[in-house]
């Protein structure tokens, strides 16, 4: 390239630009992450998007009450969520500065980190049937149906007169 050359400059700008976008693209594609439970009872992993592509139990997720594994699901995805944002975030750090207001629109979609909570205090990760009871709302009370009426067969109500024909009708 001869110095100087405002084209030339500008041809290999572009194709820099071109090579970055191709990349992000790609990156934007394939992004994947997972989330793993400590114990190895919920994996998840979660597409580009965030959502959700594949969700597995172990043998120790059926020792868990329904409402901490679920619980812990939720909480997985959610931090699978953060690490692919993280790289489709990155994918972009090549075109955008890092204080440019597409990197700031960028930031404010990104899930924030969750605080890891664990289980609820005094909930044990062990399925106990009378910890899951506990956990039931009492059940509504049971309606009883209205008495049948005790007076005799129903009342029906009157027909109306029939209307007087004023011949003009139709007779179909």
């Amino acid at each position: 390239m001869p110095p100087g050359d405002p084209l030339a400059a500008f041809t290999v700008e572009l194709e820099e630009i071109r090579a970055k976008a191709a990349a992000a693209q790609e990156t934007l594609r394939s992004a994947t992450a997972s989330a793993q439970s400590p114990d190895g009872a919920v994996s998840v992993t979660v597409g580009p998007s965030g959502v959700l592509q594949d969700l597995r139990f172990g043998p120790r997720a059926y020792e868990r009450p329904p409402h901490a594994l679920s619980g812990m699901v939720l909480q997985l995805i959610g931090k699978a969520q953060q690490k692919v944002s993280a790289q489709v975030a990155s994918a972009f750090e090549g075109m955008v500065g890092e204080s440019s207001a597409a990197r700031e629109l960028l930031d404010e979609f990104l899930p924030a980190p969750e605080p890891d909570t664990g289980p609820p205090p005094g909930k044990s990760d062990v399925f106990m049937p009378e910890q899951e009871a506990e956990d039931r709302p009492p059940a509504p009370p049971r309606r009883q149906p209205p008495p049948p009426p005790q007076h005799g067969p129903p009342r029906r109500r009157p027909r109306p007169a029939p209307e007087e024909d004023d011949g003009e009708s139709n007779p179909w």
